[in-house]
């Protein structure tokens, strides 16, 4: 089944993979919906399909470097192509520096890092059979020492520093295949996932994020589909000379 626009979306059966997903599929591109979350995932590709989208879901633990190759193999058998690949999946911890195992921070950098990586590698050789593409990896103000909660998590934060410079040495090295990377710089974001993180400790999560947002520069969080905003003008045809990009959509949590 060939499209014409295909991408894959990590860590979309949720918050701002969802949201990109989304989007990505309402402005015609086929989205390779992925996640652990298998009965998730797939409801979030049908939704996608009731809305008039094409979406598919295939499950993968990013962990695993076989998971990271099937998982674009199972989208060129899909579809026919692939046009970009958002590597949105991350996972974190928050733990004091002597408590961390180097079990715990090589799980962080395996799927932070190592995941992008492989997936990219992967992904290179269908990229190439397009003339290009596009890859978008999903960044946080923290490796810039910036925004609140950035303390004790040091295998999150040292993962995305190097998924920073993976970014800017991708970016060099694909240039003249015309494969562009970027990355998005992303702040305090009012996911679903935030929101629950906060029932547990207040009696009303979405107001309490609200009225902490009041401190944040442009005077609220961001909202998933702004961050899915840049990461689809990043893939678009209109990004088409944008590579080696820090797009910040942090609302001035970080300004550099």
């Amino acid at each position: 089944m060939a499209m014409a626009h295909v991408a894959v979306v990590t860590g979309s059966t949720g918050g701002i993979g969802e949201a990109v997903a989304r989007r990505l599929a309402a402005d015609g591109w086929a989205v390779v919906v992925s996640g652990r979350r298998a009965e998730v995932g797939e409801a979030v590709a049908e939704s996608i399909r009731a809305g008039g989208g094409e979406a598919t879901f295939i499950r993968a633990d990013l962990a695993l470097p076989e998971d990271c190759a099937a998982l674009i193999r199972g989208a060129v058998t899909r579809y026919g192509r692939l046009d970009a690949l958002v590597n949105n999946a991350a996972v974190f911890s928050q733990m004091p520096m002597e408590e961390m195992t180097p079990e715990q921070w090589d799980f962080e950098f395996a799927v932070n890092v190592r995941a992008p990586f492989l997936l990219s590698r992967e992904a290179l050789p269908h990229l190439r059979a397009q003339g290009g593409g596009s890859i978008v990896n999903i960044g946080t103000t923290m490796v810039h020492g910036y925004g609140r909660g950035h303390l004790e998590r040091l295998g999150y934060i040292g993962s995305k520093g190097a998924l920073l410079a993976l970014t800017k040495s991708m970016a060099r090295e694909l240039a003249a295949e015309r494969i562009r990377v970027n990355w998005v710089i992303v702040g305090w974001v009012a996911t679903p996932g935030e929101i629950a993180l906060r029932a547990g400790q207040v009696e009303d999560p979405e107001a309490f994020l609200a009225e902490r947002g009041k401190d944040l520069p442009l005077g609220r969080m961001e909202r998933p589909e702004e961050v899915a905003a840049g990461v689809a003008f990043l893939v678009s045809e209109e990004a088409g000379h944008v590579t080696g990009c820090e797009l910040n959509v942090s609302g001035g949590i970080w300004v550099g």
